[in-house]
Protein backbone atom coordinates (compact mmCIF):
# COMPACT_ATOMS: atom_id res chain seq x y z
CA UNK A 1 0.00 0.00 0.00
CA UNK A 2 2.91 2.39 0.87
CA UNK A 3 4.46 1.80 -2.56
CA UNK A 4 1.18 2.72 -4.27
CA UNK A 5 0.94 5.99 -2.28
CA UNK A 6 4.52 6.91 -3.26
CA UNK A 7 3.69 6.34 -6.95
CA UNK A 8 0.56 8.51 -6.77
CA UNK A 9 2.48 11.35 -5.04
CA UNK A 10 5.11 11.23 -7.81
CA UNK A 11 2.48 11.39 -10.59
CA UNK A 12 0.72 14.29 -8.84
CA UNK A 13 3.98 16.19 -8.64
CA UNK A 14 4.56 15.62 -12.42
CA UNK A 15 1.09 16.98 -13.27
CA UNK A 16 1.60 20.09 -11.12
CA UNK A 17 4.90 20.85 -12.84
CA UNK A 18 3.45 20.63 -16.39
CA UNK A 19 3.70 24.00 -18.17
CA UNK A 20 0.92 24.96 -20.61
CA UNK A 21 2.37 25.89 -24.03
CA UNK A 22 2.02 29.58 -24.82
CA UNK A 23 0.46 28.85 -28.26
CA UNK A 24 -2.33 26.64 -26.79
CA UNK A 25 -4.65 29.58 -26.08
CA UNK A 26 -4.38 30.74 -29.69
CA UNK A 27 -5.11 27.26 -31.09
CA UNK A 28 -8.21 26.88 -28.95
CA UNK A 29 -9.50 30.31 -29.95
CA UNK A 30 -9.00 29.53 -33.67
CA UNK A 31 -10.82 26.20 -33.27
CA UNK A 32 -13.78 27.90 -31.61
CA UNK A 33 -13.95 30.49 -34.37
CA UNK A 34 -14.01 27.74 -37.07
CA UNK A 35 -16.85 25.95 -35.29
CA UNK A 36 -18.87 29.19 -35.35
CA UNK A 37 -18.23 29.59 -39.08
CA UNK A 38 -19.43 26.04 -40.01
CA UNK A 39 -22.44 25.12 -37.84
CA UNK A 40 -24.33 23.52 -40.81
CA UNK A 41 -21.47 21.16 -41.63
CA UNK A 42 -21.34 19.96 -38.06
CA UNK A 43 -25.09 19.40 -37.96
CA UNK A 44 -24.80 17.39 -41.19
CA UNK A 45 -22.11 15.20 -39.59
CA UNK A 46 -24.37 14.60 -36.61
CA UNK A 47 -27.28 13.77 -38.98
CA UNK A 48 -25.18 11.24 -40.91
CA UNK A 49 -23.99 9.61 -37.72
CA UNK A 50 -27.59 9.35 -36.48
CA UNK A 51 -28.75 7.75 -39.73
CA UNK A 52 -25.92 5.23 -39.61
CA UNK A 53 -26.92 4.32 -36.05
CA UNK A 54 -30.61 3.95 -37.02
CA UNK A 55 -29.68 1.77 -40.00
CA UNK A 56 -27.52 -0.38 -37.74
CA UNK A 57 -30.39 -0.81 -35.29
CA UNK A 58 -32.79 -1.74 -38.08
CA UNK A 59 -30.31 -4.26 -39.45
CA UNK A 60 -29.84 -5.84 -36.04
CA UNK A 61 -33.58 -6.00 -35.35
CA UNK A 62 -34.19 -7.71 -38.74
CA UNK A 63 -31.02 -9.79 -38.76
CA UNK A 64 -32.89 -13.12 -39.06
CA UNK A 65 -34.79 -11.99 -42.16
CA UNK A 66 -31.65 -10.59 -43.80
CA UNK A 67 -29.73 -13.76 -43.06
CA UNK A 68 -32.58 -15.85 -44.46
CA UNK A 69 -32.74 -14.04 -47.81
CA UNK A 70 -28.98 -13.96 -48.20
CA UNK A 71 -28.40 -17.61 -47.34
CA UNK A 72 -31.42 -19.88 -47.73
CA UNK A 73 -33.15 -18.57 -50.85
CA UNK A 74 -29.87 -18.26 -52.71
CA UNK A 75 -29.48 -22.00 -52.39
CA UNK A 76 -32.68 -22.53 -54.36
CA UNK A 77 -31.57 -20.77 -57.55
CA UNK A 78 -31.32 -24.04 -59.47
CA UNK A 79 -34.90 -25.11 -58.71
CA UNK A 80 -36.69 -21.77 -59.04
CA UNK A 81 -38.12 -20.39 -62.26
CA UNK A 82 -37.45 -16.77 -63.25
CA UNK A 83 -40.88 -15.73 -61.96
CA UNK A 84 -40.30 -17.39 -58.56
CA UNK A 85 -36.89 -15.73 -58.28
CA UNK A 86 -38.56 -12.40 -58.88
CA UNK A 87 -41.15 -13.13 -56.18
CA UNK A 88 -38.43 -14.11 -53.72
CA UNK A 89 -36.50 -10.90 -54.46
CA UNK A 90 -39.69 -8.96 -53.69
CA UNK A 91 -39.90 -10.73 -50.34
CA UNK A 92 -43.08 -12.63 -51.14
CA UNK A 93 -43.64 -15.56 -48.85
CA UNK A 94 -42.87 -16.57 -45.29
CA UNK A 95 -39.67 -17.78 -43.57
CA UNK A 96 -40.24 -20.88 -41.40
CA UNK A 97 -36.89 -22.33 -40.27
CA UNK A 98 -38.16 -25.47 -38.48
CA UNK A 99 -36.38 -28.83 -38.54
CA UNK A 100 -36.65 -32.51 -37.69
CA UNK A 101 -33.57 -34.69 -37.12
CA UNK A 102 -33.75 -38.49 -37.45
CA UNK A 103 -31.71 -40.81 -35.25
CA UNK A 104 -29.17 -41.41 -38.03
CA UNK A 105 -28.39 -37.67 -38.25
CA UNK A 106 -30.36 -36.96 -41.43
CA UNK A 107 -32.40 -33.77 -41.06
CA UNK A 108 -35.19 -32.03 -42.92
CA UNK A 109 -35.66 -28.27 -42.52
CA UNK A 110 -38.64 -26.30 -43.81
CA UNK A 111 -37.03 -23.03 -44.88
CA UNK A 112 -39.73 -21.06 -46.63
CA UNK A 113 -43.33 -21.06 -47.83
CA UNK A 114 -45.06 -19.26 -50.69
CA UNK A 115 -48.83 -19.37 -51.07
CA UNK A 116 -51.29 -18.19 -53.69
CA UNK A 117 -54.62 -19.45 -55.03
CA UNK A 118 -53.01 -22.10 -57.24
CA UNK A 119 -50.55 -23.78 -54.91
CA UNK A 120 -48.50 -23.81 -51.74
CA UNK A 121 -44.77 -23.92 -52.47
CA UNK A 122 -42.61 -25.50 -49.78
CA UNK A 123 -38.86 -24.82 -49.78
CA UNK A 124 -37.06 -27.42 -47.69
CA UNK A 125 -33.53 -28.76 -47.17
CA UNK A 126 -32.42 -32.34 -46.49
CA UNK A 127 -28.96 -32.71 -44.93
CA UNK A 128 -26.95 -35.90 -44.44
CA UNK A 129 -23.59 -35.15 -42.76
CA UNK A 130 -22.26 -38.57 -43.85
CA UNK A 131 -22.23 -37.47 -47.49
CA UNK A 132 -24.94 -39.85 -48.73
CA UNK A 133 -27.84 -37.44 -49.01
CA UNK A 134 -28.98 -39.03 -52.28
CA UNK A 135 -29.50 -42.28 -50.34
CA UNK A 136 -31.22 -40.82 -47.26
CA UNK A 137 -34.48 -42.67 -48.13
CA UNK A 138 -36.83 -39.86 -47.10
CA UNK A 139 -40.09 -40.73 -48.81
CA UNK A 140 -41.31 -38.30 -51.49
CA UNK A 141 -44.89 -39.00 -50.40
CA UNK A 142 -45.66 -36.01 -48.22
CA UNK A 143 -48.85 -34.31 -47.09
CA UNK A 144 -49.77 -31.11 -45.30
CA UNK A 145 -52.21 -31.89 -42.51
CA UNK A 146 -54.54 -29.15 -41.27
CA UNK A 147 -57.59 -28.97 -39.05
CA UNK A 148 -60.13 -29.19 -41.88
CA UNK A 149 -58.34 -31.54 -44.23
CA UNK A 150 -55.19 -32.89 -45.79
CA UNK A 151 -53.44 -31.26 -48.74
CA UNK A 152 -51.52 -33.48 -51.12
CA UNK A 153 -48.13 -33.19 -52.71
CA UNK A 154 -48.26 -32.38 -56.44
CA UNK A 155 -44.69 -32.16 -57.72
CA UNK A 156 -41.09 -31.63 -56.63
CA UNK A 157 -37.70 -30.71 -57.97
CA UNK A 158 -34.40 -30.66 -56.16
CA UNK A 159 -30.72 -29.78 -56.47
CA UNK A 160 -27.88 -31.62 -54.72
CA UNK A 161 -24.58 -30.00 -53.71
CA UNK A 162 -21.15 -31.23 -54.82
CA UNK A 163 -20.32 -32.69 -51.41
CA UNK A 164 -23.45 -34.89 -51.54
CA UNK A 165 -24.45 -33.67 -48.10
CA UNK A 166 -27.39 -31.39 -48.95
CA UNK A 167 -30.43 -31.30 -51.25
CA UNK A 168 -32.59 -28.21 -51.74
CA UNK A 169 -36.17 -29.14 -52.69
CA UNK A 170 -39.01 -27.03 -54.03
CA UNK A 171 -42.33 -28.86 -53.70
CA UNK A 172 -45.84 -27.92 -54.76
CA UNK A 173 -48.89 -28.79 -52.64
CA UNK A 174 -52.59 -28.17 -53.02
CA UNK A 175 -53.40 -24.72 -51.60
CA UNK A 176 -54.94 -24.91 -48.10
CA UNK A 177 -58.43 -23.50 -47.63
CA UNK A 178 -58.54 -19.77 -46.75
CA UNK A 179 -59.31 -20.41 -43.07
CA UNK A 180 -56.44 -22.89 -42.51
CA UNK A 181 -53.48 -21.53 -40.55
CA UNK A 182 -51.90 -24.35 -38.55
CA UNK A 183 -50.16 -26.82 -40.89
CA UNK A 184 -48.15 -29.97 -40.24
CA UNK A 185 -45.82 -31.45 -42.83
CA UNK A 186 -46.03 -35.24 -42.51
CA UNK A 187 -43.21 -37.31 -44.03
CA UNK A 188 -41.15 -40.40 -43.25
CA UNK A 189 -37.77 -42.04 -43.66
CA UNK A 190 -37.55 -45.64 -44.88
CA UNK A 191 -35.00 -47.60 -42.83
CA UNK A 192 -34.64 -51.35 -43.25
CA UNK A 193 -38.04 -51.54 -45.01
CA UNK A 194 -39.70 -49.75 -42.09
CA UNK A 195 -41.18 -46.27 -42.29
CA UNK A 196 -40.06 -43.89 -39.53
CA UNK A 197 -42.73 -41.16 -39.42
CA UNK A 198 -41.89 -37.51 -38.75
CA UNK A 199 -43.62 -34.18 -38.81
CA UNK A 200 -42.92 -30.45 -38.69
CA UNK A 201 -45.66 -28.03 -37.61
CA UNK A 202 -45.78 -24.34 -38.42
CA UNK A 203 -48.29 -21.50 -38.54
CA UNK A 204 -49.16 -20.05 -41.91
CA UNK A 205 -48.94 -16.26 -42.05
CA UNK A 206 -51.89 -15.33 -44.26
CA UNK A 207 -50.60 -11.76 -44.56
CA UNK A 208 -47.84 -13.03 -46.85
CA UNK A 209 -50.23 -15.00 -49.11
CA UNK A 210 -50.81 -13.89 -52.70
CA UNK A 211 -54.16 -14.10 -54.49
CA UNK A 212 -54.81 -14.33 -58.25
CA UNK A 213 -54.22 -12.11 -61.26
CA UNK A 214 -56.91 -13.58 -63.54
CA UNK A 215 -59.80 -15.90 -62.71
CA UNK A 216 -62.40 -16.84 -65.34
CA UNK A 217 -65.06 -19.50 -65.85
CA UNK A 218 -64.90 -20.33 -69.56
CA UNK A 219 -67.02 -23.43 -70.38
CA UNK A 220 -65.84 -23.39 -74.01
CA UNK A 221 -66.08 -26.56 -76.11
CA UNK A 222 -63.68 -27.69 -78.86
CA UNK A 223 -64.82 -30.64 -80.99
CA UNK A 224 -62.22 -33.27 -81.78
CA UNK A 225 -62.36 -36.72 -83.35
CA UNK A 226 -65.05 -38.72 -81.48
CA UNK A 227 -64.87 -36.42 -78.46
CA UNK A 228 -65.37 -32.90 -77.15
CA UNK A 229 -62.85 -31.02 -75.07
CA UNK A 230 -64.43 -28.70 -72.52
CA UNK A 231 -62.20 -25.83 -71.39
CA UNK A 232 -63.74 -25.13 -68.00
CA UNK A 233 -61.66 -22.37 -66.38
CA UNK A 234 -58.44 -20.43 -66.10
CA UNK A 235 -56.79 -19.36 -62.85
CA UNK A 236 -53.66 -17.22 -63.06
CA UNK A 237 -51.68 -16.40 -59.92
CA UNK A 238 -48.22 -14.97 -59.20
CA UNK A 239 -46.65 -18.48 -59.22
CA UNK A 240 -48.37 -20.13 -62.21
CA UNK A 241 -51.36 -20.24 -64.57
CA UNK A 242 -53.70 -23.25 -64.65
CA UNK A 243 -56.17 -24.27 -67.37
CA UNK A 244 -58.70 -26.91 -66.24
CA UNK A 245 -61.23 -28.87 -68.26
CA UNK A 246 -62.73 -32.25 -69.10
CA UNK A 247 -63.03 -34.67 -72.02
CA UNK A 248 -65.87 -36.87 -70.80
CA UNK A 249 -68.20 -36.58 -67.83
CA UNK A 250 -69.08 -39.60 -65.73
CA UNK A 251 -72.16 -40.43 -67.81
CA UNK A 252 -70.26 -40.35 -71.12
CA UNK A 253 -67.54 -42.46 -69.55
CA UNK A 254 -70.08 -45.08 -68.41
CA UNK A 255 -71.81 -45.06 -71.80
CA UNK A 256 -68.53 -45.80 -73.59
CA UNK A 257 -67.78 -48.61 -71.17
CA UNK A 258 -71.16 -50.26 -71.77
CA UNK A 259 -71.16 -49.82 -75.56
CA UNK A 260 -67.62 -51.06 -76.07
CA UNK A 261 -66.54 -47.74 -77.57
CA UNK A 262 -64.35 -46.44 -74.80
CA UNK A 263 -62.10 -43.43 -75.22
CA UNK A 264 -58.79 -43.35 -73.34
CA UNK A 265 -56.98 -40.03 -73.96
CA UNK A 266 -53.22 -40.35 -74.35
CA UNK A 267 -52.23 -36.84 -75.40
CA UNK A 268 -53.65 -33.34 -75.08
CA UNK A 269 -51.37 -30.48 -76.06
CA UNK A 270 -52.60 -26.95 -75.39
CA UNK A 271 -50.59 -23.81 -76.07
CA UNK A 272 -51.25 -20.64 -74.05
CA UNK A 273 -50.42 -17.42 -75.89
CA UNK A 274 -50.19 -14.05 -74.13
CA UNK A 275 -49.67 -10.87 -76.14
CA UNK A 276 -48.70 -13.00 -79.13
CA UNK A 277 -46.01 -14.99 -77.28
CA UNK A 278 -46.23 -18.56 -76.02
CA UNK A 279 -46.31 -18.84 -72.21
CA UNK A 280 -43.76 -21.49 -71.06
CA UNK A 281 -45.27 -24.76 -69.82
CA UNK A 282 -44.77 -26.01 -66.26
CA UNK A 283 -46.59 -29.34 -66.49
CA UNK A 284 -49.88 -31.11 -67.17
CA UNK A 285 -51.97 -33.96 -65.89
CA UNK A 286 -55.02 -36.09 -66.69
CA UNK A 287 -57.15 -38.31 -64.46
CA UNK A 288 -60.19 -40.57 -64.62
CA UNK A 289 -62.45 -40.70 -61.57
CA UNK A 290 -66.04 -40.07 -60.50
CA UNK A 291 -65.87 -36.68 -62.22
CA UNK A 292 -65.12 -38.36 -65.56
CA UNK A 293 -61.97 -37.66 -67.56
CA UNK A 294 -60.50 -34.35 -66.41
CA UNK A 295 -57.25 -32.55 -67.16
CA UNK A 296 -55.14 -29.53 -66.21
CA UNK A 297 -52.36 -27.69 -68.05
CA UNK A 298 -49.93 -25.53 -66.06
CA UNK A 299 -47.97 -22.56 -67.38
CA UNK A 300 -45.77 -19.74 -66.09
CA UNK A 301 -47.47 -16.63 -64.65
CA UNK A 302 -49.08 -14.23 -67.11
CA UNK A 303 -47.30 -10.98 -67.99
CA UNK A 304 -48.30 -7.92 -65.98
CA UNK A 305 -49.00 -5.93 -69.17
CA UNK A 306 -51.53 -8.48 -70.46
CA UNK A 307 -53.52 -7.25 -73.46
CA UNK A 308 -54.53 -10.46 -75.28
CA UNK A 309 -54.83 -14.10 -74.18
CA UNK A 310 -55.43 -17.12 -76.43
CA UNK A 311 -55.54 -20.89 -76.01
CA UNK A 312 -54.59 -23.09 -78.96
CA UNK A 313 -55.42 -26.79 -79.29
CA UNK A 314 -52.28 -28.26 -80.87
CA UNK A 315 -53.01 -31.99 -80.79
CA UNK A 316 -55.23 -34.64 -79.24
CA UNK A 317 -54.60 -38.36 -79.04
CA UNK A 318 -56.57 -41.26 -77.61
CA UNK A 319 -56.84 -45.01 -77.52
CA UNK A 320 -60.15 -46.08 -79.12
CA UNK A 321 -62.13 -49.30 -79.03
CA UNK A 322 -62.53 -50.60 -82.62
CA UNK A 323 -63.56 -54.29 -82.49
CA UNK A 324 -63.57 -54.79 -86.28
CA UNK A 325 -62.23 -57.49 -88.60
CA UNK A 326 -60.75 -56.78 -92.03
CA UNK A 327 -60.31 -59.49 -94.67
CA UNK A 328 -56.80 -59.41 -96.10
CA UNK A 329 -55.97 -60.03 -99.74
CA UNK A 330 -52.63 -61.58 -100.49
CA UNK A 331 -51.36 -58.76 -102.69
CA UNK A 332 -48.95 -59.07 -105.57
CA UNK A 333 -45.63 -57.26 -105.32
CA UNK A 334 -46.19 -53.49 -105.54
CA UNK A 335 -49.92 -53.72 -104.81
CA UNK A 336 -51.35 -52.30 -101.62
CA UNK A 337 -54.62 -52.83 -99.76
CA UNK A 338 -56.08 -49.77 -98.03
CA UNK A 339 -57.98 -50.26 -94.78
CA UNK A 340 -60.26 -47.61 -93.27
CA UNK A 341 -60.17 -48.22 -89.52
CA UNK A 342 -62.47 -45.83 -87.67
CA UNK A 343 -61.69 -43.13 -90.20
CA UNK A 344 -57.92 -43.74 -90.09
CA UNK A 345 -56.02 -45.04 -93.11
CA UNK A 346 -53.80 -48.12 -92.76
CA UNK A 347 -52.08 -49.57 -95.84
CA UNK A 348 -51.22 -53.25 -96.16
CA UNK A 349 -47.96 -53.16 -98.11
CA UNK A 350 -47.07 -56.82 -98.11
CA UNK A 351 -48.11 -60.21 -96.71
CA UNK A 352 -45.40 -62.84 -96.54
CA UNK A 353 -45.28 -66.38 -95.16
CA UNK A 354 -41.83 -67.11 -93.72
CA UNK A 355 -40.80 -70.29 -91.87
CA UNK A 356 -44.21 -71.10 -90.44
CA UNK A 357 -45.24 -67.53 -89.59
CA UNK A 358 -47.17 -64.74 -91.30
CA UNK A 359 -45.53 -61.31 -91.60
CA UNK A 360 -47.74 -58.33 -92.50
CA UNK A 361 -46.08 -55.03 -93.40
CA UNK A 362 -48.30 -51.96 -92.81
CA UNK A 363 -47.96 -48.17 -93.13
CA UNK A 364 -49.83 -45.35 -91.42
CA UNK A 365 -49.32 -41.80 -90.23
CA UNK A 366 -46.94 -41.36 -87.33
CA UNK A 367 -48.72 -41.69 -84.01
CA UNK A 368 -51.17 -44.37 -85.14
CA UNK A 369 -50.71 -47.63 -83.25
CA UNK A 370 -52.75 -50.82 -83.42
CA UNK A 371 -52.65 -51.18 -79.65
CA UNK A 372 -54.56 -54.50 -79.57
CA UNK A 373 -54.55 -56.54 -82.75
CA UNK A 374 -54.92 -60.23 -83.66
CA UNK A 375 -54.78 -62.24 -86.87
CA UNK A 376 -57.52 -64.72 -87.70
CA UNK A 377 -55.79 -67.55 -89.61
CA UNK A 378 -58.42 -69.84 -91.14
CA UNK A 379 -60.77 -68.74 -88.35
CA UNK A 380 -58.27 -69.28 -85.54
CA UNK A 381 -57.33 -66.24 -83.46
CA UNK A 382 -53.56 -65.69 -83.17
CA UNK A 383 -51.91 -63.05 -80.98
CA UNK A 384 -49.32 -60.57 -82.25
CA UNK A 385 -45.88 -61.99 -81.61
CA UNK A 386 -43.68 -59.01 -82.39
CA UNK A 387 -43.41 -55.75 -84.34
CA UNK A 388 -40.19 -55.42 -86.35
CA UNK A 389 -38.49 -53.27 -89.02
CA UNK A 390 -39.71 -49.82 -87.92
CA UNK A 391 -39.12 -47.19 -90.60
CA UNK A 392 -40.18 -43.57 -91.11
CA UNK A 393 -40.57 -41.63 -94.36
CA UNK A 394 -41.31 -37.92 -94.66
CA UNK A 395 -43.73 -36.80 -97.37
CA UNK A 396 -43.43 -33.47 -99.21
CA UNK A 397 -46.15 -31.93 -97.01
CA UNK A 398 -44.15 -32.83 -93.90
CA UNK A 399 -46.27 -35.84 -92.89
CA UNK A 400 -44.31 -38.72 -91.35
CA UNK A 401 -45.29 -42.21 -92.52
CA UNK A 402 -44.54 -45.07 -90.14
CA UNK A 403 -43.89 -48.47 -91.75
CA UNK A 404 -43.47 -51.66 -89.68
CA UNK A 405 -43.98 -55.43 -89.90
CA UNK A 406 -46.33 -57.43 -87.68
CA UNK A 407 -45.29 -61.04 -86.94
CA UNK A 408 -47.87 -63.75 -86.23
CA UNK A 409 -47.05 -67.42 -85.64
CA UNK A 410 -48.79 -69.75 -88.15
CA UNK A 411 -49.87 -69.63 -91.78
CA UNK A 412 -53.11 -70.20 -93.66
CA UNK A 413 -55.17 -69.31 -96.73
CA UNK A 414 -57.91 -67.21 -95.11
CA UNK A 415 -56.52 -64.17 -93.25
CA UNK A 416 -58.41 -61.48 -91.31
CA UNK A 417 -56.91 -58.67 -89.29
CA UNK A 418 -58.81 -58.32 -85.99
CA UNK A 419 -58.31 -54.78 -84.67
CA UNK A 420 -59.77 -54.39 -81.19
CA UNK A 421 -58.07 -51.15 -80.11
CA UNK A 422 -56.20 -48.38 -81.88
CA UNK A 423 -54.30 -45.30 -80.66
CA UNK A 424 -53.77 -42.24 -82.81
CA UNK A 425 -52.99 -38.54 -82.44
CA UNK A 426 -54.34 -35.80 -84.67
CA UNK A 427 -53.09 -32.25 -85.09
CA UNK A 428 -55.50 -29.33 -84.80
CA UNK A 429 -55.42 -25.60 -85.37
CA UNK A 430 -58.21 -24.46 -83.05
CA UNK A 431 -57.78 -21.08 -81.35
CA UNK A 432 -59.84 -19.89 -78.40
CA UNK A 433 -59.91 -16.26 -77.29
CA UNK A 434 -59.87 -15.86 -73.51
CA UNK A 435 -61.45 -12.65 -72.16
CA UNK A 436 -59.18 -10.75 -69.78
CA UNK A 437 -61.61 -8.03 -68.64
Amino acid sequence: MNNVEDILRAKNSQINNIEVPKELEGRLRNALNKKKQYPLANRFRVYIASMVMIAALLFLSNYDAVAFYSIHLLGYDQVMSASLKQLSELGKGQPVGKSFVFNNGVSLTVDYVMLDENQLLLFYTIIDPSGHVDENDISPFMTLKAFWGEYHHQSSQGNINEENTEIKYLSSFEPPKPFEKSLTLKFSQILQRRAVPAEISFTLNRNTAMGHTLKKTLNETIKVDKAQINIASILASPSKTVIEGSIQNIFELAKGQLSGERLRPTDLTLKLIANGKEVPKQGRGMSTDLKGITFHSDYDPLPTDLEQLQLELVSFGADHDVNQQFKLNETNEGEKQLLNISGQKVEINNIEKVQGETQITISSEEGLILSRVYLLIDGQKVSLEQTIMDDYDKLQDGTLIHTRTLRFLGTGDDLELDVQRMTYTKSYDEMLEIPIN
